[in-house]
């Protein structure tokens, strides 16, 4: 039986290592052919927001790493609503290119059905 893991991406996008490390960890566990998924919640959700401009804090860009989640058959992303409303945000204007965004109303629930939770 295959164990489903699941990453909380939960960090602002720079600042720190943890977006971009979160990102790496699920393409990583999705290229050993695991059910891996990711859970955008709390400042995550900014990791999704368009036209960034890191270079000018001399930083790189995430959008590598979410354009590769659907290569790596990573075809879904899931994204706290509470989050989202909290931030001002809209699920429709966040990138999504081929990477479906699936609003979770319930995320301890969601949370509690994965083998293993990562969070970053």
């Amino acid at each position: 039986m295959t164990k489903r893991l699941l990453a909380l991406c939960r960090q602002a996008p720079y600042g720190n290592a943890l977006a971009r490390e979160g990102l790496e960890a699920i393409l990583a566990a999705a290229a050993m052919e695991q059910v891996a998924d990711i859970l955008f919640c709390g400042d995550g959700v900014f990791q999704l927001l368009p036209e960034q401009l890191p270079a000018d804090i001399e930083q790189k860009s995430l959008q590598r790493n979410l354009q590769a989640l659907p290569v790596f058959g990573v075809e879904q992303a899931f994204i706290c609503s509470k989050s989202l409303a909290q931030r001002g945000l809209d699920i429709d204007t966040l990138v999504q290119g081929e990477l479906v965004l699936v609003p979770v109303d319930d995320s301890a629930a969601l949370i509690a059905s994965y083998d293993s939770v990562l969070s970053f």
